[in-house]
């Protein structure tokens, strides 16, 4: 039996290991050395950008002489490689490669990759949790980022060629006890920053308002609000790092000639945690941390053009009660406002498109773009051919408050429906049938610009074990997405199927785990299935659970002691239909 069950996982493997990420990309380390001279440090200290680096210098030449000029520049500022540099190659047939990375909380990071030039070049910031701690997707060759982490563990940055190949360098820097550093004019990217923007004092008593409004329930501000002009329908983001069981608010406020701001809070699986949309020209969100982790802050202007200010606040602990500390650690509670690298539209849809890619999609025709009032919506004819499965997905700009996506067939049958709300939908379909089908737009809440995407999957609709259709391509997309992160199939359990068969119903499965290892339980819903639930508790008590990420797809994690018996329940809140489970095992057991 034990052969057989290893045959079967073997040929299971093969159909899908051109899913495998990084494998072909063959990278070496590559010593550092030091480089030409760079005369001072030019850091500033600022709050909303980080401490700006570069002195003057911006990089040039070949990407292993834009290394030596960044090591010097980093180095100047405080911080240190993470060990050696790594040398890989990207080209159309390898476009992705994966590093994990050990990183300290508390420590701050610079994580940066050099191209070929000409070349396109997305990075992905991974954490433990799989969810996305930074990203940088803008159109170059060197794409970067930096972030204080409010968590350790074993992050993986993930690298993503999206045009061109060739040759590039992966540099990772820390430091202890400083800020984010502001890498935009070291490549010569400063002239894209946004216009700053100082308190006006109409702005200025609102906000002393708000300061003695949150006193009374023990919130402080956390520095000066920061400012920028936004026109009509911009955004504006923040990395955030939280400290679990502390709580904190942020506000936006609007100034001259803005009538509507809104704020976000998400998380680092793009939910939305809090968020404040009302048609207001200041906006204010609260929210308790159940995790230390990284989130984002998005700040939108949907009406008017002006300068718009975020600030944070802190609340202190009640009379006994201690907050922002994890495992006996006491560390700082005040946020730091890090602004995100990228933005607006385009960016996102980037963001949206590396995503698809990075599960297996190849992109389907040009993407598709267009403008919608509220209650409006339009159609887009797609050829779908017969027995493929497709993903087809949109994404708004800063006015878009809900979207919604829906694909209808050659019958005027509705075939997948997301209007769950939000500025981001995306439907998926194995089709019984080809031909003409129209991907239906329509915007529920607000107004603004819009792209559209159409993906299709490659590798056929069914594999081993029965899987087939949306259940096996749903089960792929997140095996490709585990394998970045160094997970792999663990061969002592078979995927377990199962049917739920009304809304709402729930279905349980046992399961011994291992001690010493750390795992991630990944369920996927099939044909009929619109949003899955899942729980792993442990003598009726909860351990892990994912109830509130939309979508019939999602990976519990957990790292285990000692060897224990869990109970996984699955639950259908939207949809019914069938279902599979499979546990993966992260190489090199636990954390």
């Amino acid at each position: 039996m034990t052969t057989l069950r290893s045959l079967r996982w073997g040929l299971f493997l093969s159909a899908l290991v051109l899913l495998a990420i990084g494998t072909g990309c063959r990278p070496r380390r590559y010593v550092v050395r030091g480089g030409g001279e760079v005369a001072g440090n030019g850091q500033t200290d600022q709050r909303t950008t980080g401490v700006e680096v570069g002195s003057g210098v911006v990089a040039h030449g070949t990407p292993r002489e834009q290394l030596d000029q960044y090591d010097q520049v980093l180095r100047q500022a405080g911080y240190e490689p993470v060990g050696p540099a790594t040398r890989g190659v990207l080209s159309a047939s390898q476009a992705i490669a994966a590093f994990p990375i050990d990183v300290r909380r508390g420590y701050c990071y610079a994580l940066t990759v050099f191209g070929t030039g000409g070349t396109d070049v997305n990075m992905f910031v991974l954490d433990p949790l799989g969810r996305d701690a930074s990203h940088n997707v803008l159109p170059d060759e060197h794409p970067w980022a930096s972030f204080c982490a409010a968590r350790g563990g074993r992050f993986v940055v993930r690298v993503q060629l999206a045009r061109g190949e060739g040759e590039f360098f992966f540099a990772p820097y820390h430091s202890r006890g400083r800020r984010p550093v502001n890498l935009a004019a070291f490549f010569g990217t400063q002239s894209s920053a946004a216009q700053t923007a100082t308190l006006d004092g109409d702005t200025r008593t609102r906000l002393g308002v708000l300061d003695q409004t949150l006193a009374g329930e023990r919130y402080t501000r956390a520095g000066e609000p920061s400012g920028v002009v936004l026109g009509e329908r911009q955004e504006r983001a923040f990395q955030l790092s939280l400290q679990r069981e502390q709580c904190y608010a942020f506000a936006s406020l609007g100034g001259p000639g803005t009538t509507d701001t809104d704020i976000q809070l998400v998380d680092g699986t793009g939910r939305t945690l809090q968020a404040d949309e009302s048609n207001g020209r200041d906006a204010l969100v609260r929210f308790c941390a159940t995790d230390t982790a990284q989130y984002r802050l998005q700040v939108r202007l949907p009406a008017g053009a002006g300068p718009v200010f975020t600030v944070a606040y802190t609340q202190a602990a009640a009379t006994g009660q201690q907050t922002g500390s994890t495992q006996g650690e006491q560390t700082s509670t005040d946020p730091v406002l890090t602004e995100s690298v990228g933005g607006g539209l385009s960016e996102n849809f980037a963001l949206l498109d590396a995503d698809m890619r990075a599960r297996g999609y190849e992109t389907l025709g040009q993407s598709q773009s267009g403008q919608l009032a509220q209650g409006a919506q339009q159609d887009f004819p797609v050829e779908l051919e017969d027995d493929k499965c497709y993903a087809l997905l949109a994404v708004g700009d800063g006015g878009v408050r809900g979207l919604s996506l829906s694909l209808v067939d050659p019958n005027g049958q509705v075939v997948d429906l997301d209007d769950a709300g939000g500025s981001r939908p995306t439907v998926r379909a194995c089709t019984s049938r080809a031909g003409r089908y129209l991907l239906r737009i329509a915007m529920q809440n607000g107004q603004g610009n819009y792209m559209l995407g159409a993906y299709r999957w490659p590798r056929g609709t069914r594999g081993p074990f029965g899987l087939e259709g949306l259940t096996y391509v749903r089960f792929s997309e997140m095996t490709a997405l585990l394998e970045t992160e160094g997970f792999q199939f663990d061969t002592n359990y078979e995927p377990q199927q199962g049917r739920i068969r009304r809304e709402g119903q729930e279905a349980t499965q046992q399961i011994q785990l291992t001690g010493g290892q750390c795992y991630s339980i990944l369920v996927a819903g099939g044909a009929g299935v619109r949003d899955l639930d899942a729980t792993l508790s442990r003598d009726g008590h909860e351990i892990e659970s994912d109830t509130t990420t939309r979508g019939a797809f999602l990976a519990l994690r957990h790292c285990v002691g000692t060897t224990q018996s869990f109970t996984l329940t699955v639950r259908a809140t939207q949809g019914a239909g069938p279902y599979v489970s499979q546990i993966f095992t992260r190489a090199g057991g636990a954390e």
